[in-house]
């Protein structure tokens, strides 16, 4: 018989990448954000759509990035619109893993964003250094 106590999605998050569509703006920069959970054992599932949702930030504030994706988000309201889209997408996935869950309940579990290397380099570009 398994084991139900424990939860079967571990954490949710999204993947982050810069935006490279449309003409290059010196100041602001448009962060492509790719919803996913991750199942207790291990596997990803992320949104179907190659970019969930988007944020724009100030490229002098990238290194707070993470904070402006979770007010983005509103991670502490149920989700509505293109975020509840996308939280459906990654439920109907995991339904297909055999694996049961709502997009209120994806939304509210542990969020964690995960740069890729590009977006990784441009936040420690203006990363604050001691002086």
């Amino acid at each position: 018989m398994a084991d139900n106590t424990k939860p079967p999605i571990r954490k949710v998050g999204a993947i982050a990448s810069l935006n490279h569509d449309g003409p290059e703006d010196r100041d602001f920069a448009i962060v492509d954000l790719r919803l996913y959970a991750l199942t207790e054992g291990g596997e990803q599932v992320a949104d179907p759509q190659p970019a969930s949702t988007s944020v724009r930030c100030e490229r002098t504030k990238l290194a707070a990035l993470e904070l402006s994706v979770q007010m983005s988000l509103r991670l502490r309201q149920p989700p509505t619109g293109v975020r509840l889209e996308a939280w459906q997408r990654i439920a109907d996935e995991l339904a297909r893993r055999g694996i049961e869950t709502d997009p209120v309940t994806l939304h509210g579990t542990r969020f964690e964003l995960s740069p890729d290397d590009e977006l990784r380099a441009a936040q420690q570009a203006v990363w604050p250094r001691p002086h």
